[in-house]
C-alpha cells in the first residue's frame, strides 16, 4: 500500500483496507482511463456499502411511513400541549412507543454510513498512486475552485438529485422540515476533494432510487 496520511490508529488501518480495495477495483478497470477508473472504483465501492445497508433502508422506509401516518396525531398533541413542553415530550414518547417507531429511525442508515465516509475521506485527503490520477485534467484530490468545472458538475448533479428527493418527501407526507435534508450534502461537496464528491453523489443517487423502489 502506498497511501500516506496523518497517523490516527484504527482509522489508518481501516483507510489502508479501503485504499487497497479501491486500488484493486481501479486496477481491474485498467482499460479505462486512470482517473475515470478511479472514479468508477469509488462508485462501485459506495454501491457495495449501500447494498449492505438495504435491510436498514427497508426499516427506514417503514419508520418514515409510520411517522407520516402519525403526523396528524403529533400535530394535535403539539397544539394541545403547546404551553406544557414536558407533558408534550411525554405524550409524544408514548405515541411513538405505541406505534412501535422512533423519530430517529429514518436517520439510522445515514448514521451507519458515516464511518464509511470518514474512512474514505481519510483516504481521499492522503496521498498515493491511486489519488494522483486526474479526471479531465482535474486531480481527484482537488478542492474548491481548483476542481473547476468537475466540481461544478458534481454540485449541479447533487442539486438535481436533492430536488427530486425533496419533492418526493412532500408527496409522501413527510414533515416539511425534512425538505432541507437532501440538500445537506451539497455544501460539504464544495469543500471536499473531488473523489469524496463522487462518493456523495453516488450515495445520494442510490438513496433517491432506493426510496422509489422500496416505497412501491
Amino acid at each position: 500500500m502506498s497511501l500516506t496520511m496523518p497517523t490516527f490508529g484504527p482509522l489508518d488501518a481501516a483507510a489502508d483496507v479501503a485504499y487497497d480495495l479501491l486500488s484493486r477495483l481501479a486496477a481491474a478497470l485498467a482499460p479505462i482511463d486512470g482517473g475515470a477508473a478511479t472514479v468508477l472504483a469509488i462508485v462501485l465501492f459506495t454501491a457495495a456499502v449501500r447494498f449492505a445497508l438495504i435491510p436498514l433502508s427497508k426499516r427506514q422506509v417503514r419508520a418514515a411511513k409510520a411517522q407520516a401516518d402519525l403526523l396528524p396525531r403529533v400535530r394535535d398533541l403539539q397544539q394541545r400541549y403547546r404551553t406544557q413542553p414536558e407533558r408534550l415530550r411525554t405524550e409524544l414518547a408514548r405515541l411513538y412507543a405505541e406505534a412501535g417507531t422512533n423519530p430517529l429511525a429514518p436517520f439510522l442508515p445515514a448514521l451507519l454510513q458515516a464511518p464509511a465516509f470518514i474512512v474514505l475521506y481519510h483516504v481521499f485527503t492522503g496521498t498515493g498512486a491511486l489519488l494522483s490520477t486526474t479526471l479531465f485534467g482535474v486531480p481527484l484530490t482537488a478542492q474548491g475552485l481548483a476542481a473547476g468545472w468537475v466540481l461544478a458538475g458534481l454540485v449541479g448533479a447533487l442539486l438535481a438529485v436533492a430536488t427530486v428527493s425533496a419533492r418526493r418527501s412532500v408527496r409522501s407526507g413527510q414533515p416539511r422540515w425534512t425538505l432541507a435534508l437532501p440538500y445537506l450534502t451539497v455544501v460539504p461537496a464544495v469543500f471536499m476533494p473531488v473523489a469524496a464528491g463522487f462518493y456523495l453523489l453516488t450515495s445520494v443517487t442510490w438513496s433517491a432510487v432506493e426510496q422509489v423502489v422500496l416505497r412501491r
